[in-house]
């Protein structure tokens, strides 16, 4: 994201996170630039200091939700297995994704910001650490399904043990296929 700072002149009357606050608070799948521009009270032209356009905002504001993302194995839980760590990660995103209707599309076709790709690649290395026998790109597969089976049904409330459901089915298979010498290529 290009941030324009002046350096004369009158302070700012808001910032990139105060905008990404407010595309979160209307909502990422529908808030508008003059919307949101309304909400911080300034000026539409204002908004435009701080991003080029409303997929950039947008970008930004799904990419600051992912920072948030505990990525630390559950003590209560926690058997060293890659499963038992993915399960808890893309449990926590689920609320989020639920919350904030637009994200799960975020997670899905991207382009991801920092933070985002921050997530996946701390996911792919503690699947890699706990079953060696993955290659990187073995590791994001079963990474990238498991999360992405978590987010699937989550902007449906009456689905979400669905989601749980289909994120252990697919987590069980994948580690069926591991087991038997057969990880992704």
């Amino acid at each position: 994201m290009i941030s324009r700072h002046r350096s004369v002149g009158r302070p700012s009357r808001t910032s990139l996170d105060a905008l990404q606050d407010a595309a979160l608070t209307l909502g990422l799948d529908s808030f508008t630039l003059a919307a949101v521009a309304k909400e911080v009270g300034v000026a539409e032209a204002t908004v435009y200091n701080y991003v080029h356009s409303r997929d950039e905002l947008y970008r930004g504001a799904c990419d600051r939700l992912s920072a948030g993302v505990d990525l630390t194995p559950d003590p209560a839980t926690d058997t060293g297995s890659w499963m038992d760590y993915m399960d808890a990660v893309s449990a926590r995103v689920v609320p989020l994704a639920a919350t904030h209707p637009g994200f799960t599309e975020y997670l899905f076709y991207g382009p991801f910001g920092p933070e985002t790709r921050h997530i996946y690649s701390t996911m792919v290395a503690e699947v890699m650490r706990r079953r060696p026998e993955l290659d990187a790109n073995a590791a994001y597969f079963v990474t990238s399904r498991t999360f992405m089976s978590s987010v699937t049904t989550a902007s449906f409330p009456h689905l979400q043990d669905a989601g749980t459901w289909l994120r252990h089915s697919v987590m069980l298979g994948m580690e069926q296929q591991i087991d038997a010498g057969k990880p992704a290529r």
